[in-house]
Formats: C-alpha cells, structure tokens, sequence
C-alpha cells in the first residue's frame, strides 16, 4: 500500500513537472518569435482588394530595421470558402528576396494546378531569420477574377463573400461543449478550442458564457468565464463552472474574442448546449 502510494505520487510529481517545463518551453517560444518577428508586416494587398489579373498578384512586407538578417524564402497561397473554411493550395512563390525596409513581389497564382476563379485567397509568407527561427505572416484575404473582363456572375459571387471572412475572422472553431450536449450545473467541465495553422487570428482577449431563453431566442450574458492575453496555438482549453441553471427553457452558448495580426478584433460562437440541474 505504501509503495502504491508512493508511486502514486511519484507519478503525479513528474506529470505536473512535465506540464511545467513544456510551458516554460512555450513561454521560450513564443519570446523568440516575438525578438525575430517582431517589426514585420504585410502592408499589401489591402483588405477586399481585388486583382482582375491572377498572373500579377502584389505582396508588399515592410520591418522595422535590426540587427537580424532576414531573407522571404516562399509564399503560400490558401483559398478561403464562404464558411471561412481554409484550403491549402501550393506555393506559388519561391525565391530568395532579401527583407530591409521594404519588400514587393509579384505572385502568379495560375501557377497552382486546378485553382479555381473567381475566389478568396490568403497568403502565408515566410521570412527566414539566419540567426533565428523562421516567421510566418499572412496577409489580409483578398479575391481573383479570372480576367478584367469578368461577367455578371463573377461580380455577383465576388459581392456576397462573407465581410467576416475579409477582416481574417476565421479558422477558430469552438469544439466542445459539443451541440446540444448536457452539462451538469455545479461539475467542472471543459471548453476546448481549435485554432487552424493558417487563420489570422493570433491572440485571445476573452469567453463569456450566454443563454437563450427559448420561447425568446433572447441571449442574456451568464458569466465572463475567462480573460486574458493568450497567444493562440492550436487548442486552448479552458474549465468552467455553473453553479445553477435556469432548467430546460434556455440553451447555453460561448462567445470567443480574439485578434488578427491584422489588429481586427473577431468573435467566435460555440454551438448551444444545456446545462441539467
């Protein structure tokens, strides 16, 4: 019996000591990337901008000069669908294009096989640090025509793309508390949340827990249930608790706040789920 619980706690000493060291790993990280990427940005092409020829696509990147040699080695190309969902396409452009103030290239997105026009896209560019770890930067979504002389319908799929999907508010799902899942009131339970690699959100600010009267389909706010700063990675987890509940007549939602790299500020929503007494 001892032994068990010496085990036991043996176990659960180097579990907790594992967690600790993978988040001051992180913290490392993220401190690196904030020294060698720190000063860049992608100043173009301009949010909704619309190129009518896809073979001269323009991306600008502008630093602040340091000490740091930096070099744009490649740039992706994502198409992004009207649900925000991203799709990764190729690399339309591979070069060494040394980064001092300012930096202009032209892309051809023709050169992906089977790209389909008109569309939204995004592009990822890399920039390679040479004493230091490589940056990723996207730019803000702008669409293709497939020609100047677009048609009817061209401009028609063009104007209802989603203005959300514009301002770089997508990629961030909500996964758990799943729809219409049960909650128990007063048990802990988990919000779990998905980042794709490729969305432009970079930090969350906040999760306020809300439900809806279902006879009103108003939302009243219940609780903030977390606040912070934290820098976005693939999943994020949060606990939270209600300590009551209201009984079947409402359904519970979550409202994420983030932000892009773009400064936009963006919200995010869980699907309803119940919380049971």
């Amino acid at each position: 019996m001892k032994l068990s619980f010496i085990f036991s706690c043996a176990v659960a000493f180097l579990a907790t000591s594992s967690l600790v060291q993978a988040d001051a790993l992180q913290d490392e990280i993220d401190a690196a990337m904030k020294k060698f990427c720190g000063g860049i940005q992608v100043t173009a092409p301009a949010q909704n901008k619309v190129f009518s020829n896809p073979k001269k696509v323009q991306v600008t990147v502008t630093r602040k000069p340091d000490a740091q040699a930096k070099v744009i080695n490649g740039i992706d190309i994502y198409a992004v669908d009207g649900k925000g969902k991203l799709q990764y396409l190729g690399t339309p452009w591979k070069g060494s294009y040394a980064l001092n103030k300012k930096a202009t290239m032209t892309v051809d997105i023709t050169k992906i096989q089977g790209i389909k026009l008109p569309s939204q896209f995004e592009f990822r560019v890399w920039v390679h640090n040479k004493a230091g770890p490589d940056c990723t930067l996207y730019t803000k979504v702008f669409k293709v025509k497939s020609s100047s002389h677009s048609n009817a319908a061209e401009e028609e799929a063009l104007n209802n793309m989603d203005t959300n999907i514009d301002r770089g508010c997508f990629g961030v799902d909500i996964l758990q508390p799943a729809l219409g899942g049960h909650q128990k009131a007063g048990q802990s339970y988990g919000v779990q949340i998905q980042r794709d690699s490729a969305s432009q959100v970079e930090s969350y600010k906040s999760l306020e827990l809300y439900k809806v009267d279902l006879s009103t389909r108003q939302p009243v706010k219940v609780q903030d249930s977390w606040s912070g700063n934290e820098i976005v990675h693939q999943m994020f987890n949060v606990k939270d608790l209600v300590s009551k509940t209201d009984g079947d007549k409402f359904a519970y939602f979550y409202k994420l706040t983030g932000f892009t790299q773009h400064e936009e500020t963006c919200e995010f929503y869980s699907h309803p789920f119940y919380i049971d007494a």
